[in-house]
């Protein structure tokens, strides 16, 4: 055991000594967002109650006492996650705020609505994006690259590189992730199917890298690999499927005394009889989003006054929709910037000083 894991293991002792439970099946979510984060080498992550961190499932426990090498990659998954969140729904009413080092989405969470399943589907995401490209990348002894692409294709190319192990990335992430849903109720199982549709995003949109050996740009011989998306193209492939998610209900012939089997024929089915069933990329949901217009703590929403708003645009970042018909403030101010930057022989750089006028809408 390296100095690398050892810390990792005292971390996780005292959690375990400490005997504290988890207070929700996302609590794990919060270790992107605590303030305990200090680099180590390039993927980095403290895993510690005493700064803030909500303590996860003694399951999840388990699994990192047994890989502690992998703690700070379900961090650094986290954090990813929850920068992309806030990225893909910056223009929107419900922005993924992050609410606190201690609970990160907010009580917008305990309602299983589309918001509610894309946080399940990009935190999933996240790790699995994390940790296979941290088996690519040498770091992990539990891993390396995915061996499963070999010979030759029916275009001639050959397989060869060092292909991200999407593969053990998948099993560790249900391993770890669905470890949180403890139940077997309906919210689980829909938790479970929308973490399923983070992985299989990620999974679904890795891309194939190509290098030419031979004589110049004779390309006699080709070999290729399998590479992750950037995790940027996952959350837009996310995003659209948020945009299209289906709400569903309960498959009533497929429970027994209101529990249902995790594995199996789909416990659900779209709440529009004349729409398709989702397929494991979609996400689901059951119930409606709350309004997220108004300031509503029983809810988590945080309202929309004070965000700044497009006043030309008809779309979500449009002041008409984000302002919510409240109407909006404009200010005014001016800045003063370089400009007209030239390079001169050798070697300088000479600029203007040039005053431009910035004019900003805010909600009411």
């Amino acid at each position: 055991m390296n100095l690398f894991q050892a810390f990792y293991m005292v971390v996780l002792f005292g959690l375990t000594s400490l005997n504290i439970l988890a207070e929700g099946n996302g609590a794990w979510w919060n270790l992107g967002v605590s303030g305990s984060s200090k680099p180590q080498d390039d993927y980095n992550f403290q895993l510690s109650p005493a700064n803030g961190v909500k303590p996860i499932t003694p399951k999840q426990q388990r699994l990192c006492r047994k890989y502690p090498e992998l703690v700070p990659y379900i961090g650094m998954g986290a954090k990813f996650s929850i920068s992309q969140c806030q990225y893909q729904f910056k223009n929107r009413k419900w922005n993924c705020s992050a609410h606190s080092p201690e609970n990160v989405f907010g009580k917008i969470v305990k309602i299983a609505c589309r918001e509610t399943a894309f946080t399940y589907s990009i935190t999933a995401a996240g790790v699995s994006h994390a940790v296979a490209r941290a088996c690519s990348d040498g770091k992990l002894t539990a891993c390396g690259c995915d061996s499963r692409y070999k010979g030759v294709s029916n275009e001639g190319w050959q397989w060869g590189g060092c292909s991200d192990n999407v593969h053990f990335a998948d099993q560790f992430s249900r391993k770890f992730v669905d470890a949180g849903e403890k139940g077997r109720d309906f919210r689980t199982v829909v938790n479970l199917h929308n973490n399923e549709a983070g992985r299989t995003a990620v999974r679904e949109n890795m891309v194939r890298e190509c290098k030419c050996h031979g004589v110049s740009e004779a390309c006699t011989v080709r070999t290729c690999w399998k590479r992750l998306a950037d995790f940027r193209r996952v959350g837009e492939v996310l995003k659209d499927k948020f945009d299209s998610a289906s709400m569903v209900e309960f498959e009533q012939n497929n429970n027994r005394n209101g529990h249902i089997a995790r594995k199996g024929k789909p416990a659900f089915r779209p709440k529009n009889k004349l729409h398709k069933p989702p397929t494991q990329a979609d996400l689901v949901y059951y119930e409606d989003s709350p309004d997220f217009c108004q300031r509503n703590p029983e809810t988590g929403s945080l309202g929309t006054t004070g965000r700044l708003c497009n006043n030309t645009s008809l779309g979500t970042d449009g002041c008409d929709l984000m302002c919510c018909g409240r109407g909006f403030t404009t200010s005014e101010s001016e800045m003063e910037e370089l400009c007209n930057c030239r390079f001169f022989w050798c070697c300088k750089v000479k600029c203007e000083n040039c005053r431009s006028r910035h004019v900003v809408h805010k909600c009411n």
